[in-house]
């Protein structure tokens, strides 16, 4: 099943491609250089300056360096067919292909709209060892902020229960330097695997668009795992 707003995103798509578009469907100053850039080929990141606040936002992987099944998911923390697979689906997969070492499972940003920019831009300013628990918690309560008129609000009070300074998320959500990086992993995603819906998979090097049952994600993935190898359970 392919995300309820897959039209939305198509046209947010290409709109990022003619850069027309996308800055006012962000509505942030780092959607800027986008919508000025003259092709998808000429997007360049505004470089991080001494105040972006480090970390700086990338993939996060979960599991083995060296596992045999690379899976690389592009998610908008606004997507609630993205909220369904981590609450439902991926305690599983962790269990069964990553905890075994059979999963390399890498998490990167394709944000839908401003607010899941927000969201991505708190999540990554709490550093690697929040970044699952804050994950955990948006996608756990999506339905009480994705579509609230003070999505920041509760964003902010999410991160600070975490443990983030309240002047950190505000910074981290308007420094150009530091959103920009949640930008390009989606213009890579589209330049490289022609990702264009949420949730969208690719398994060594295969894109897989829409939601994945556990089911389905068990027959695209042991046909690549080793001789003699098994998921756990």
């Amino acid at each position: 099943m392919i995300h309820v707003r897959k039209q939305e995103e198509r046209r947010m798509s290409h709109a990022i491609h003619r850069r027309t578009a996308l800055a006012a469907a962000l509505s942030v100053p780092a959607a800027t250089a986008l919508a000025q850039a003259p092709g998808p080929q000429a997007f360049e990141p505004t470089a991080p300056g001494p105040d972006t606040p480090r970390p700086l936002p990338g993939e996060r992987i979960i599991g083995l360096a060296d596992a045999p099944v690379a899976v690389i998911e592009y998610h908008s923390l606004t997507c609630g067919n993205c909220a369904n697979f981590h609450t439902t689906i991926f305690p599983r997969i962790r269990t069964a292909f990553i905890e075994p070492g059979l999963v390399r499972f890498v998490m990167r940003d394709f944000p839908l709209d401003r607010v899941a920019l927000e969201a991505a831009a708190m999540v990554h300013c709490g550093g690697p060892e929040r970044y699952e628990a804050l994950i955990s918690t948006l996608y756990a309560n999506k339905e009480s902020w994705a579509h609230s008129a003070d999505a920041r609000t509760w964003l902010r009070r999410a991160g600070t229960v975490a443990g983030i300074p309240a002047a950190r998320i505000d910074a981290c959500m308007s420094n150009r330097g530091f959103t920009d990086q949640i930008l390009l992993m989606r213009l890579q995603g589209e330049r490289e695997f022609r990702v264009d819906a949420t949730p969208s998979f690719v398994i060594n090097g295969q894109l897989h668009r829409g939601v994945q049952s556990f089911e389905r994600f068990s027959a695209l993935v042991r046909p690549l795992l080793p001789p003699g190898t098994a998921p756990r359970g």
